[in-house]
């Protein structure tokens, strides 16, 4: 059973207590990144690092790569997934077709982790 709860950032669905009888149910929804250690790129001073590196020319890659940036369709594919982004970054052929004509790495291109 599912308890929503509404903030200023929007309605969200928590899961109530478990009964006794019921499986418990997990799950994760935006987690917050750990504040000793990472900056979030959307926060001021995210912007502000990525600002100086595209002052000083160190965003070479960057855009590239976030021209194919995709999520990952399964949990166990951040490997695959980050696989596919660079593939397609650095414009590796696949050799074969994805949708109709077009040729472009996928994940199920990559059956090495089935």
């Amino acid at each position: 059973m599912m308890k929503k709860t509404t903030s200023a950032t929007g309605t969200t669905a928590t899961p109530s207590p478990p009964s006794t009888q019921s499986k418990q149910f997990f799950s994760f929804y935006r987690r917050p990144l750990p504040t000793e250690n990472c900056v979030a790129l959307s926060s001021i001073d995210g912007q502000k690092i990525f600002n100086s590196s595209h002052a000083r020319g160190g965003l070479k890659s960057f855009f590239d790569l976030i021209q194919q940036f995709t999520t990952q369709p399964e949990p166990a594919f951040c490997g695959l997934t980050s696989l596919v982004m660079v593939l397609n970054a650095l414009a590796v052929d696949p050799r074969r077709n994805w949708k109709g004509p077009w040729r472009w790495y996928d994940e199920r291109f990559l059956n090495c982790c089935v």
